[in-house]
């Protein structure tokens, strides 16, 4: 599995993540830029060995790594243990990412914190850190029945005031 920790490391150091900054960090890194979005100045889609980059959003963008995915087949027998063989395949991964995050370069710098860093995201199981002023995030997800399980890492800029306003939201009777 392709580690991530450097890329995360020049990420996280930027002022700000914008699709140019980011596009000069995974072509350092050795990523091959694949896809452009004609209404980008920037690779969308970048692909390293067996895992696989999207740059979301405009300034500041959202970097989520691939580092595993299986795709669901519809023809098997019994959808309901092939999927739950599939999460627990990449819970068996899950934690070997963290571990690299926890123990490379970017150990010492990652925090743990009490808030939900999920974004709004649904998560089958996953570790999140505060690094600075951004959000590191390793996890599983899968967002519908016809799209693969993947073991991601999440990359965006730390929105703190949001989830205050959710929680103010939350408060209203």
């Amino acid at each position: 599995m392709v580690d991530i920790s450097g890329e995360l490391s020049r990420l996280s150091n930027l002022d700000e993540l914008s699709g140019q900054a980011v596009e000069g960090v995974l072509t350092g890194a050795g990523w091959t830029g694949e896809r452009r979005n004609p209404a980008k100045a920037w690779a969308t889609t970048w692909r390293r060995d067996d895992a696989s980059a999207w740059v979301q959003g405009n300034a500041p963008v959202e970097v989520q790594f691939t580092l595993w995915h299986r795709d669901v087949e519809d023809e098997r027998p019994d959808p309901d243990t092939y999927i739950e063989e599939l999460y627990d395949a990449a819970a068996a991964e899950l934690p070997a990412v963290v571990s690299q995050l926890t123990s490379g370069v970017l150990g010492p710098r990652l925090q743990e914190s009490d808030r939900d860093l999920t974004g709004d995201e649904d998560f089958i199981d996953h570790r999140a850190w505060l690094l600075a002023d951004k959000v590191v995030l390793a996890g599983i997800k899968h967002s519908d029945s016809d799209a693969p399980v993947q073991l991601v890492v999440v990359l965006r800029e730390d929105t703190p005031d949001a989830d205050d306003e959710d929680d103010e939201d939350d408060d209203w009777s």
